[in-house]
C-alpha cells in the first residue's frame, strides 16, 4: 500500500487459466468505500487467459483508507467474460503482508 495505490498480489494454487475483468470488479473496504481498478501486472485482461500455477500476478487499485480493517475483492458474475469469478470477502487487513 502506498499513498497513491494499493497493490494486491495473488496466485493460484492449482493449474488454472486466469484473466482479469477490466470492468465488473469491486474492491471495497469495510467502511463502504469502493476503489477504482488501475492496472494489472503478470496476467492479461479477459477474454485472453493465461495458464498459471503458483505464479504471482498483481492488481493495482486506488489507495485504500488507512482506517479500513478489511476489504472485499469481488468479480461480477454477470460481467462479460466472467468465468468462475473471484469472491474474497472480509479479508483482514491486519493479516496482510505490506511491502
Amino acid at each position: 500500500m502506498s499513498e497513491t495505490e494499493t497493490q494486491l498480489e495473488l496466485f493460484t494454487k492449482e493449474l488454472k487459466k486466469v484473466c482479469v475483468l477490466k470492468e465488473g470488479m469491486v474492491f471495497r473496504d469495510d467502511l463502504g468505500t469502493s476503489y477504482s481498478f488501475l492496472k494489472s501486472e503478470g496476467v492479461g485482461f479477459c477474454p485472453k487467459r493465461t495458464q498459471m500455477k503458483n505464479l504471482p500476478f498483481t492488481l493495482h487499485f486506488q489507495s485504500i483508507s488507512s482506517e479500513a480493517k478489511s476489504f472485499d475483492l469481488i468479480e461480477d458474475k454477470n460481467a462479460k467474460h466472467a468465468h468462475k469469478p473471484w469472491i474474497f470477502e472480509k479479508v483482514d487487513l491486519t493479516q496482510c503482508v505490506w511491502k
